[in-house]
């Protein structure tokens, strides 16, 4: 039987309270909004000169949201909540009081009234806190539903110390100091981009970059076709590898630059190859507008090592023609007039490589690693060899496949038809091989 309504005052004052509160508590997270610890907060502060912050979001999540939905997104915010609840008393010392940035937010603040044992909060201790947390929910999503995900979950988590100021109200300052954490992870990654650009700037400016050669052979016989000029950065450094040393100078806006270095170092050390292998190399589709192409520092040390044009094969990634098609086609173009060969790589990973085919119409297709790793035991794999084989045959294109490591991949890629090979299987890249030998087989060069 239900009460009859109260005349108390009271009694609406506290449920106006509860409905107030049960407004200000995410329904998917089961957290309070941080505005509403504020007083909580305080009196914390009253027996300790500060607290530790944690802030913790997820990158990209917007995109997460627009390409699989809000129910996805809950489940998502719904574990990572339930994940933070789980560190209380673990990775998160007792006493934690944990909250989020709004009803419907996505954001989390942990607010560590001490360290473990007691202890007064350090930045060296909020640092490893975060670590752990981070580490923590990326692996709580590895596998699973969530498994898959493009563009994958990361997290983000930063830390700032919260004390009071007496310039400034306690609900400000709050909110500054959860915001100082939020943004700690950017200001970071700035700060480790201006040291990478640096690093990267005097790379160029020092010509410190490597130029090393792998063959391409024919899978039956064995004969070198040529070998492909391929640029390293200083050893053991993080540009090492060219995925990251172009990778980053795309990112920094100096990857002409670097283009326009890897293409003279390779060019220089390729005397000795003249009139007996082609020299494949990799080139960005907007460098081939560079007047150096065309009569210019190209033609001059193409002259010097006596190598004709046609034996020189312009690498051009497919993946490159989905950011500007028309760009990509017209710089195949212009090396086709300047009497080069055209090799398109990573054949099978672009989003129009039948497009780019037929418009380009290469020499080589040099099917992409992807396709080659495993292909005697996948069969899905082998039909698109296959497939790209055939297509390769109508337009004159010969197929390389690249990343051949086993003796069955290349049987596997004999019996599909594809003609020549590169891979660690043959060789590994190393400097200019067998000047002045003239040799035709891998063995003698």
């Amino acid at each position: 039987m239900n009460s009859p309504p109260s005349d108390d005052p009271s009694d609406s004052f506290r449920a106006e309270a509860v409905r107030l509160k049960s407004a200000l508590v995410d329904r998917t997270t089961g957290l309070p909004s941080y505005a509403m610890l504020v007083d909580d907060l305080r009196a914390l502060l009253e027996h300790r000169r500060r607290l530790g912050v944690v802030h913790v979001e997820i990158a990209d999540l917007d995109l997460v949201e627009s390409l699989y939905g809000w129910q996805v997104l809950d489940r998502i915010l719904s574990r990572a909540s339930s994940r933070l609840k789980g560190a209380l008393g673990e990775t998160l010392p007792s006493g934690t009081l944990l909250g989020g940035n709004g009803p419907g937010g996505d954001r989390f603040v942990a607010f560590l009234p001490s360290a473990e044992g007691g202890a007064p909060i350090d930045p060296a201790y909020l640092e490893r806190v975060a670590q752990e947390i981070q580490k923590d929910l990326d692996s709580s999503f590895d596998g699973g539903e969530f498994d898959g995900l493009s563009p994958p979950l990361r997290f983000r988590a930063g830390h700032a110390l919260l004390s009071e100021d007496p310039f400034y109200r306690f609900e400000r300052r709050v909110h500054s100091v959860v915001e100082e954490a939020r943004t700690m992870p950017a200001r970071r990654e700035s700060r480790r981009d201006g040291s990478r650009e640096a690093e990267l700037r005097r790379i160029i400016e020092d010509a410190a970059v490597e130029t090393l050669f792998q063959p391409v052979v024919d899978l039956k016989s064995g004969a070198v076709l040529g070998f492909e000029a391929l640029s390293r950065g200083p050893r053991d450094s993080m540009f090492e590898l060219p995925s990251a040393l172009f990778a980053l100078s795309s990112r920094f806006g100096l990857a002409s630059k670097l283009d326009r270095l890897c293409r003279r170092k390779a060019l220089l050390r390729i005397r000795g190859l003249a009139g007996k292998w082609k020299v494949f190399l990799n080139v960005l589709p907007q460098s081939l507008a560079d007047p150096e192409w065309h009569g210019g520092e190209v033609a001059s040390l193409l002259e010097a090592a006596a190598v004709e044009r046609r034996d020189l094969v312009v690498e051009v990634s497919d993946r490159s023609a989905d950011a500007d098609p028309a760009e990509f086609v017209a710089g195949c173009a212009l090396a086709r007039r300047e009497g080069f060969s055209i090799a398109l790589d990573d054949v099978g990973t672009g989003y129009g490589t039948l497009g780019t085919l037929e418009k380009v119409r290469p020499d080589y297709l040099k099917m992409d690693t992807s396709l080659v790793r495993g292909v005697d035991a996948n069969l899905i794999q082998q039909d698109l060899l296959s497939s790209l084989v055939q297509i390769g045959r109508r337009m004159g294109a010969e197929v390389i496949a690249e990343g051949v490591e086993t003796a069955d991949e290349a049987a596997a890629l004999v019996s599909l038809g594809a003609r020549y090979g590169q891979g660690f299987h043959f060789a590994r890249p190393r400097p200019v091989p067998g000047a002045g030998r003239g040799a035709s087989s891998l063995d003698e060069a």
